[in-house]
């Protein structure tokens, strides 16, 4: 026994498969913005919670790609003002979001404010101060669809925060890797007509 799975695929399904994939791009290359939060349900939420406390962050956003692939749109935030910041547009190539985005690669920064790239648009909005910031790319339905960050704040006493590491990074990538796998499921199960929930 090796101890791996080891799937083969059904010819018969092959056919089905391409075409379900192609029914989840269309799906979500139509979606409207103010549907994105959808994506990220309760499960979702109480994945992304338990990471935002493991690695010690203040709050999480999750940001999505806009159809025209010039914004990315803050779809869920688990911060106390996150009303004020779902549906915040930050354009494609200012700010730290971004540059995740484009390179497809983890960030981790304990002194944000001295980095260039920083943007400090969704600070100035909400009244607050970025110390330290995760970013990781966030896909699903076998794409790119965005980026997963988390921050800590300053501390109102003045002390700062105790910063993120790449334990921090790699658990931010691994919940990412699960919310893929609960979301392109659950879009897969409802276009192969599976979600009888």
């Amino acid at each position: 026994m090796t101890g791996r799975l080891n799937f083969l695929a059904d010819p018969g399904l092959a056919e089905a498969g391409a075409r379900a994939e192609a029914c989840l791009n269309q799906w979500l290359a139509g979606l409207d913005e103010a549907d994105y939060g959808e994506l990220i349900d309760p499960l979702a939420r109480k994945v992304l919670h338990g990471a935002f406390q493991w690695v010690g962050a203040d709050e999480g956003t999750v940001w999505l790609i806009d159809g025209g692939e010039e914004n990315l749109v803050a779809a869920y935030n688990s911060g106390p003002r996150a009303d004020e910041l779902t549906g915040h547009r930050q354009p494609i190539g200012r700010g730290i979001v971004s540059l995740v985005f484009a390179n497809e690669r983890s960030y981790c920064e304990n002194e944000i404010a001295a980095r260039e790239a920083h943007d400090d648009t969704v600070d100035r909005k909400l009244g607050t101060r970025t110390e330290a910031m995760l970013a990781t790319p966030f896909y699903f339905a076998n794409a790119l669809r965005g980026v997963i960050s988390c921050v800590q704040l300053s501390r109102e006493d003045g002390s700062a925060p105790p910063g993120f590491d790449t334990r921090h990074a790699e658990e931010l990538a691994a919940t990412g890797a699960v919310l893929d796998r609960m979301i392109t499921g659950r879009l897969l199960a409802a276009a192969l007509g599976l979600d009888h929930a």
